[in-house]
């Protein structure tokens, strides 16, 4: 990739998705502002240049009521950059009927304050000669959040952050972690607690690990917990989640479930995936 700062100048119709996508980027690393007066923009993209940002992303449209200065803006950017800075323009677009819904559900004023329906076509006429000058046109009607979102950094041709996956180990006993987005309850697997060479040592300690991996639903339930968080971490990193945190418990959180769940942890290291662990329960009493 290209090492010059790339600025993404986004505008487009009310309700199109501009702060979501806005959103979408500041997760994925990019310094974001949105609402910014059309005459400041220069003054962000000269800033850009001295201050070693690399990736930007603006929002001006409307909400600024010198329309001219606006479409100028969009027109002459190339020209008044002050050094090699990729510009993108951005435009979003919808269908009427699906700006309506939007703006019922947001229960927000259109910014030309006029009647809703009669402000959308008026903002169309004003944006006309932005959407057609623009590097980037996306219709947002009747589609997901996370579709966009997907459909955009397809376009842009850039990788995003792979989701980050926790797991932690637990014991029911202590209560279920508070911020685990899946829990899995492995209590149904042989424990050795019950055997006096073995309760008081963990689920990485070698007596135990030989112990459980001699049981084949052991291994079978590691498998079927792994598949599942591969597949949650592509799904959900397409739809921009940033984080996924997977509960394992057993009654006491020291035996079993931390076994299972350091050997999920070790199987998706192994394969370069950003995760990380945290046995909460294995040195209470």
């Amino acid at each position: 990739m290209e090492n010059n700062p790339i600025v993404f100048l986004i505008t487009g119709l009310s309700g199109a998705g501009k702060t979501f996508l806005l959103r979408s980027l500041e997760d994925e690393g990019y310094y974001t502002v949105d609402n910014v007066p059309p005459h400041l923009i220069k003054s962000f993209l000269d800033v850009t240049c001295t201050s070693g940002i690399e990736k930007l992303a603006l929002v001006s449209d409307i909400r600024w009521k010198k329309f001219n200065e606006l479409t100028e803006c969009f027109i002459n950017i190339k020209k008044n950059s002050s050094c090699d800075i990729r510009i993108k323009k951005v435009f979003l677009d919808a269908d009427t009927q699906t700006i309506i819904d939007r703006f019922k559900k947001s229960r927000r004023n259109h910014p030309l304050d006029m009647p809703l329906e009669k402000a959308i076509e008026k903002e169309r006429d004003i944006l006309n000669e932005i959407k057609n000058i623009s590097d980037i046109i996306i219709d947002t009607s009747n589609t997901e959040p996370s579709e966009f979102r997907k459909k955009f950094f397809q376009i842009i041709n850039e990788n995003k952050r792979t989701l980050k996956l926790k797991i932690i180990s637990f014991g029911f006993k202590n209560g279920i972690p508070r911020s685990a987005d899946y829990i899995f309850d492995v209590r149904f697997l042989p424990n050795p607690f019950y055997f006096y060479k073995m309760y008081k040592l963990t689920g990485l300690d070698d007596k135990i690990k030989d112990y459980l991996e001699s049981f084949k639903e052991v291994k079978k339930t590691v498998d079927l917990i792994y598949s599942d968080a591969k597949f949650i971490q592509e799904q959900y990193g397409q739809a921009g989640r940033i984080e996924a945190v997977y509960g394992i418990g057993c009654t006491g959180g020291k035996h079993r479930s931390v076994y299972i769940a350091q050997k999920l942890y070790e199987k998706l290291k192994a394969e370069g995936k950003d995760v990380s662990i945290e046995h909460r329960d294995i040195n209470k009493e």
